[in-house]
């Protein structure tokens, strides 16, 4: 199975109050499914763009249990997360380093998941960014 997941992540103040979201497409462009979730406050935007891809995670080794092996292209347009994901920028913020340590441990345990991440422009991001935005409107209109 191949799906595409756009995540983004946000944070208004930065930091401030924080949301993640990610959307989960079929090879057909077909929404199968919606997630946003608050994050809390006194948080920066790269920690909510992490947070958005540590969902995202668990979201697709959820699926791989129930479906089988799946191949999932995820689509962020964090440059700064896609390149530490991707192991060309080191993580110097603990606090991130954790959630990578815990991303890459999951999907280490999982093989069954077969994860990419790509950059994408924000254009390309909007159904993800959208749900970000309501997450925060409806915490913290």
């Amino acid at each position: 199975m191949k799906l595409f997941v756009n995540i983004d992540g946000g944070s208004r103040g930065n930091p401030g109050n924080a949301a993640a979201a990610m959307v989960i497409t079929d090879e057909a462009g077909q929404v199968l499914a919606t997630k946003s979730k608050f994050l809390g406050t006194k948080l920066t935007n790269n920690y909510a763009e992490w947070s958005a891809l540590e969902g995202a995670v668990a979201a697709l080794i959820h699926l791989a249990r129930r479906h089988g092996k799946i191949e999932a292209e995820v689509r962020s347009d964090s440059e700064l997360v896609v390149r530490q994901f991707n192991h060309q920028y080191k993580i110097k913020t603990p606090d991130l380093f954790e959630i990578a340590g815990r991303v890459w441990e999951n999907l280490a345990k999982n093989p069954n998941l077969k994860v990419t991440l790509h950059h994408v422009p924000r254009e390309e991001n909007r159904l993800a960014d959208a749900a970000v935005n309501r997450e925060l409107d409806h915490y913290h209109a």
